[in-house]
C-alpha cells in the first residue's frame, strides 16, 4: 500500500520540474526580447507623464510670463503669430492660456505637410505673450526632451517605412471602411507586436511565481535580504513583477487601443459591437481625425466623428473672430487649455460646404471631461456638443483606459500609479539582468539550455495543452503575434533538428529538480 500511494510523488515531481524548466525557458527569452523596449517606454513615459513641469522648466521663456491687467485680443496674437511664419502656413489650431502668467500658442501647418496616416503631424508652435502681444519664439512639436520622448514612446508612429495589412474594419462594414487595407508605421508595428510578447513574459512570471510544493522554500510576498547575491535579486524581481503585473497588463492593453494597426482594427471592432449615438446634423467631408497630432489633442473616440457644417446666415457670410469663439467656449465651460480648431471650407460637387470651429477640450484628459463642441462659424451656436456620454459602452472603456494610461483619470493618484510602475519595470529589469550576472557559470554566458526529450516526455498533456489554448487565443486576438510565433516555432524546429543527433542522455530525476531549484527558487548555486 504504501508503495502504490508513493509511486505517483516522483512522476508528479518530474512533470512539475519540466513545466517549470521550459516556462522559465520562454520567460527568459521573451525577457531578453522586451527587455530594450521596456526600459525605452518606462523612461519615455517618464517624460511624457510629466510633460508639463518639464516643458515649463526647459522651454520657461515659451510658456511662462508675467501676469499683468488687461491681455490683447487673440485675434491680434494670432495675426503676431502668422508675422513669424512663411507665408503659406495656415492656422491648425489656437490654444488660449490656461491660467494666468502663460502664453497663447498659435499652431500651424505647412503647405506640404504629410497627411495622417501617410506621417504623423509635426506642426510649428508658435508663442504669443497675451499681456504685450509680443512675440516669445517658437518650436518644432517634435523638437526637444518631451517630443522626442514621445516620439520614442510610439515608435515613430506611422512614419516611414509602412507596410499595408489587411483592414478588419473593411471586411467588418466596406462603406464605413472603404479601404482594404491599413498602412502602418514599421516601428510602431513593431511595438505592437513587442507589447504581446510583454503579456506572455508577465504571464510567465506569474507562473513562476505561483506557490507550488516543489519550491516549498522559495517565499512569495517577502524579500530575503539577507541572503544576499542571487536570492536576493530573484526575491525583488519576482515580488516587484506581481505587484506590478495587473497595471503593466492594463497598460499594455489601453496602449494597444491607439497604435496604428490593432488600435484601428479595435476602433472598427468596437464601433459595430456599441455603436455610438448619431448625431442629426449636415457634415463636411473632413473628420476630427484629420486634426490628430502628436499629443493627440482630441479624444481617441473622437477620431471617426466628422467635423460638422455651418449654415450661412445671411446673403454675405462672415466668419467669427477667434476671440468670439474663445468667449463661447469660456461661457460653456470648457476646460482651460482647450484648443480652438478653425474651420475648413471645402467643395461638394461645385457647392460650398462650410465647416465648424470646432473646440476641443485638452488632451490627454478625464473620460468626464472628454468634450468637442461644434461652433457655427457665422453665428456661433452650437451645431452640437459632444461627450463621452453619446459613445458606445466600448469606446468609453477604451477612453478610460487610455485615461488611466496616461496618468489623468483620477489626477495626482493616477499619476503616482504610473510613476511607480514605470520605476517599477526599469527595477525588474536590473534585478533581472543581475540575477542572469549571478547565476551565469564562470567562462559561460548563463544562457537557458534547449529543452530536451526528457522535457518533452515529462511534461503533462494537460501543461501543454493549456499553453497551445492561450498561444491559440493571443494569435487571434493579436494576429501579428501568431505570425511571430510561427517563425519563432520554425527557427525552435530547425534548431532542435540540427542538435538532434547529438542530444545526450537527459539528467536523472534528482539532478533536474535540483537544477529547477537552483534556477527558479535561488536557494542553491
Amino acid at each position: 500500500m504504501a508503495t502504490s500511494e508513493s509511486t505517483p510523488v516522483p512522476v508528479n515531481r518530474r512533470g512539475n520540474a519540466a513545466v517549470l524548466r521550459r516556462i522559465w525557458r520562454i520567460h527568459f527569452w521573451v525577457a531578453l526580447f522586451t527587455a530594450p523596449a521596456l526600459v525605452i517606454l518606462a523612461c519615455s513615459g517618464l517624460v511624457i507623464l510629466y510633460s508639463q513641469p518639464l516643458d515649463n522648466w526647459l522651454n520657461r521663456s515659451l510658456f511662462i510670463v508675467e501676469p499683468r491687467g488687461d491681455t490683447v485680443g487673440l485675434d491680434e496674437q494670432v495675426a503676431t503669430a502668422r508675422e513669424h511664419v512663411a507665408v503659406d502656413y495656415t492656422v491648425d489650431a489656437v490654444t488660449p492660456p490656461p491660467e494666468p502668467g502663460r502664453s497663447t500658442r498659435v499652431d500651424f501647418l505647412p503647405p506640404d505637410a504629410a497627411a495622417y496616416p501617410a506621417a504623423e503631424g509635426n506642426v510649428t508652435q508658435v508663442f504669443v505673450d497675451p499681456y504685450t502681444g509680443d512675440y516669445l519664439g517658437q518650436r518644432s512639436e517634435l523638437s526637444g526632451l518631451v517630443g522626442w520622448a514621445n516620439q520614442v514612446h510610439r515608435m515613430f508612429g506611422n512614419d516611414a517605412p509602412q507596410a499595408q495589412l489587411p483592414s478588419l474594419g473593411h471586411l467588418i462594414d466596406p462603406s464605413a471602411y472603404p479601404d482594404a487595407t491599413i498602412p502602418v508605421g514599421i516601428g510602431n508595428l513593431w511595438m505592437e507586436l513587442t507589447a504581446v510578447w510583454i503579456l506572455v513574459l508577465l504571464a510567465s512570471g506569474i507562473y513562476l511565481w505561483w506557490p507550488r510544493a516543489i519550491e516549498a522554500a522559495k517565499p512569495l510576498l517577502t524579500v530575503r535580504w539577507r541572503r544576499g547575491g542571487r536570492v536576493r535579486w530573484r526575491d525583488v524581481h519576482a515580488l516587484t513583477g506581481v505587484v506590478i503585473a495587473v497595471v503593466l497588463v492594463g497598460y499594455v492593453l489601453s496602449g494597444m487601443t491607439w497604435s496604428r494597426y490593432w488600435g484601428e482594427n479595435w476602433r472598427a471592432f468596437s464601433s459595430t459591437v456599441a455603436p455610438s449615438t448619431q448625431i442629426d446634423a449636415p457634415s463636411t467631408p473632413a473628420a476630427m481625425g484629420d486634426h490628430d497630432r502628436l499629443g493627440r489633442r482630441i479624444a481617441w473616440t473622437a477620431a471617426d466623428d466628422p467635423v460638422y457644417a455651418s449654415v450661412p446666415d445671411g446673403s454675405v457670410p462672415q466668419r467669427l473672430s477667434f476671440a468670439d469663439v474663445d468667449r463661447i467656449a469660456k461661457g460653456e465651460h470648457m476646460v482651460p487649455g482647450y484648443a480652438i480648431i478653425p474651420p475648413s471650407d471645402s467643395s461638394v460637387d461645385g457647392d460650398t460646404v462650410y465647416g465648424s470651429y470646432t473646440v476641443v477640450n485638452a488632451w490627454p484628459q478625464k473620460v468626464s471631461e472628454q468634450r468637442t463642441l461644434y461652433l457655427n462659424q457665422f453665428t456661433g451656436q452650437t451645431i452640437t456638443n459632444a461627450t463621452a456620454t453619446q459613445d458606445g459602452a466600448l469606446s468609453r472603456l477604451t477612453s478610460f483606459g487610455i485615461a488611466m494610461h496616461m496618468g489623468h483619470q483620477y489626477g495626482v493618484l493616477t499619476r503616482i500609479l504610473a510613476t511607480v510602475a514605470c520605476l517599477a519595470v526599469l527595477l525588474s529589469v536590473l534585478t533581472g539582468v543581475l540575477m542572469w550576472w549571478k547565476r551565469r557559470p564562470a567562462g559561460g554566458t548563463g544562457l537557458p539550455a534547449p529543452t530536451g526529450s526528457a522535457d518533452r516526455v515529462e511534461t503533462p498533456r494537460r501543461a501543454v495543452l493549456l499553453v497551445v489554448t492561450l498561444a491559440l487565443g493571443l494569435s487571434v486576438l493579436f494576429p501579428v503575434f501568431g505570425v511571430s510565433l510561427l517563425v519563432v516555432l520554425a527557427l525552435e524546429a530547425l534548431l532542435a533538428r540540427r542538435r538532434r543527433i547529438r542530444e545526450s542522455e537527459s539528467p536523472d530525476i534528482d539532478e533536474s529538480v535540483t537544477l529547477v531549484d537552483a534556477q527558479l527558487s535561488g536557494d542553491k548555486k
